[in-house]
């Protein structure tokens, strides 16, 4: 059962490296040589076992030490934040009321209209 746990945190370590890193699955997949559904089950604790050829390759790709996966060690390369709040769950949380894009549209279309009424007092005041 540890030994489980222990490839469950392997995943959730790499999932969180690509994710700061800014790749999809099928990016990274693709750089390490496995299939997409091999990087999702090793990321969701599906895989029952990982081989050490791979985890060199993880560990080459995102510049980590083969202990932090062995480790109780976290790393945090992210340079800049975008934006984004993150939560527990690593996706970010945006708090937006549901009609926000609806209000937007409704302003800027609000603003063409004014803009117009604008350049026709103009050409009047030309005239």
């Amino acid at each position: 059962m540890l030994k489980k746990q222990v490839i469950m945190e392997v995943g959730i370590k790499i999932k969180r490296l690509r994710e700061q890193h800014k790749l999809s699955q099928p990016e990274l997949a693709h750089k390490l040589g496995i299939a997409q559904t091999t990087l999702s089950n090793i990321e969701s604790g599906q895989t029952q076992k990982i081989d050490f050829a791979l985890m060199d390759k993880v560990c080459k790709e995102f510049d980590v030490d083969f202990s932090y996966f062995t480790e109780n060690k976290q790393v945090n390369k992210v340079k800049t934040n975008e934006g984004g709040v993150v939560g527990n769950n690593y996706a970010p949380i945006y708090n937006f009321p549901e009609n926000l894009i609806e209000q937007l549209q409704a302003l800027v279309t609000e603003i063409k209209e004014k803009d117009a009424k604008i350049k026709e007092l103009e050409n009047l005041l030309k005239k």
